[in-house]
């Protein structure tokens, strides 16, 4: 890689290591500080963040993080035991009742596996995925991958959250990769590092390509791009930190 994609790297990954390196701090999920405060605390409530990925799906991510603290609400309080209490026509209800997903029954069964696969696999500790049997980064990718409705953009958030924000000591993190969603695909294809109409696995060598030693290190970054200043008809683009050496393919 050479000329303005090279450079575009340089900044773009520089960034991300220092968002790597920094003490942990609050991480904004959803703009309402109650349940930030919970889904920050993977410490008691690991299970509101697995719960948070798993909703984080084709709608809002800050209305998708809350959908576990909202739950939390009815049925009793964020500890994992309340969890257990309603069965699935329940939690249907809570859904279509509060209107929580564009997709209330699928998400709902979603949610309701979670919890189950939780309880059974992971001894109702949700931190479990993360931290039984000191696994590296992919052991842990796949661990999310088992549960229904995650993917691979999911699964790789996930584990991108846990290392990046929260600063747990995951071994391996060359093995996490970025997490292809439209926002990363349209920042890659405009930015010029893949060409037009690239599949998810060219996005993913391309990451692996730029910083092998750890290919989702800016995941975060570029979805932020993408949302807030990557635009159908550029007019984000004073905005961005990278405008300079964009390509600005595609509309």
């Amino acid at each position: 890689m050479q000329g303005p994609e090279q450079t575009i790297s340089w900044i773009l990954f520089g960034k991300a290591q220092e968002l790597h390196t920094r003490p942990r701090s609050m991480v904004t999920f959803t703009t309402i500080p109650e349940s930030d405060a919970l889904l920050n605390d993977i410490e008691n409530y690991p299970h509101l963040f697995v719960l948070g990925c798993i909703m984080d799906r084709q709608i809002p991510a800050e209305r998708a993080w809350n959908i576990p603290c909202v739950i939390a609400r009815e049925c009793g309080g964020p500890e994992f035991e309340n969890f257990l209490t309603p069965d699935l026509d329940r939690l249907k209800e809570i859904f279509s009742k509060k209107r929580l997903h564009r997709f209330n029954d699928q998400m709902a069964d979603n949610f309701y596996r979670a919890i189950r696969k939780i309880h059974i696999d992971y001894q109702d500790n949700a931190a479990n995925i993360w931290l039984a049997g000191r696994p590296g980064c992919r052991e842990v990718i796949d661990r999310f991958a088992q549960f229904h409705g995650v993917g691979q953009k999911i699964s790789t958030m996930a584990v991108n959250i846990l290392v990046r924000e929260f600063k747990v000591p995951l071994r391996f993190v060359h093995e996490i990769d970025i997490s292809v969603d439209s926002q990363v695909r349209k920042v890659f294809t405009r930015l010029g590092l893949v060409p037009p109409g690239a599949s998810n696995q060219e996005i993913i060598v391309a990451a692996r390509k730029i910083y092998p030693m750890y290919p989702g290190i800016a995941d975060s970054l570029v979805w932020e791009i993408g949302r807030e200043w990557c635009r159908a008809d550029f007019s984000g683009c004073g905005e961005c930190y990278l405008e300079e050496w964009c390509a600005k393919r595609g509309g």
